[in-house]
């Protein structure tokens, strides 16, 4: 089932790695949001101080109707002080995200084209990442979409048991091969979170 998925991700407070400052609140807050699927949060494994908080919405148009309202000022308020620098956020709409940020690893990757090269050139790529990532051992699934509002780009979301477990299967043989013709068309950037669904 196809979703827009809201990727933020930032340099997490010394308050919020001590304890003393929490999400909680405004994660409480938005689950009640007419059209958020579910959100998670968890840190960044090559940068522990690298916070990764997704929010899985039906639709772009529910993320942005909730930015219009007055509970969105208030979550802003209320979630800054665990934000220890500016937030980079993305918005992709996936097929599915399930398999991939239910994960006990969600890997982040996304391949950004370069100077002269086209999209054309890139999806095939993606497609054949896609299907030969199928039967991978400890791979819980994958998707990806070019990011809204930045089309040169293309976002992928991968779940594995383990960061080692993806690093295995890549290391050689066919998906390596892909991925050795994607970096010759797109800049490739990677990092891997352990995501943990917000229950309330």
């Amino acid at each position: 089932m196809p979703s827009v998925a809201q990727i933020t991700y930032f340099k997490a407070s010394e308050g919020y790695k001590s304890g003393s400052v929490s999400l909680d609140g405004p994660l409480t807050q938005i689950s009640k949001v007419n059209g958020l699927k579910q959100s998670y949060v968890g840190y960044q494994a090559e940068d522990g101080t690298v916070l990764f908080w997704v929010n899985d919405w039906v639709t772009k148009d529910a993320h942005d109707a909730f930015t219009k309202s007055v509970e969105y000022i208030g979550m802003g308020t209320a979630s800054r002080p665990a934000f220890g620098s500016e937030p980079t956020v993305n918005y992709v709409k996936f097929e599915d995200t399930k398999g991939a940020l239910g994960a006990p690893i969600t890997e982040f990757v996304t391949f950004t084209l370069k100077e002269g090269k086209n999209i054309g050139q890139l999806e095939p790529l993606v497609q054949e990442l896609h299907q030969k990532l199928v039967g991978t051992p400890k791979f819980h699934g994958d998707s990806w979409a070019p990011i809204i509002d930045k089309p040169n780009v293309y976002h992928g979301i991968l779940g594995w048991d383990t960061v080692e477990a993806h690093l295995d299967a890549v290391s050689d043989g066919p998906l390596k091969e892909v991925i050795d013709r994607v970096k010759l068309v797109a800049d490739l950037w990677l990092v891997h979170a352990a995501l943990k669904p917000f229950s309330g």
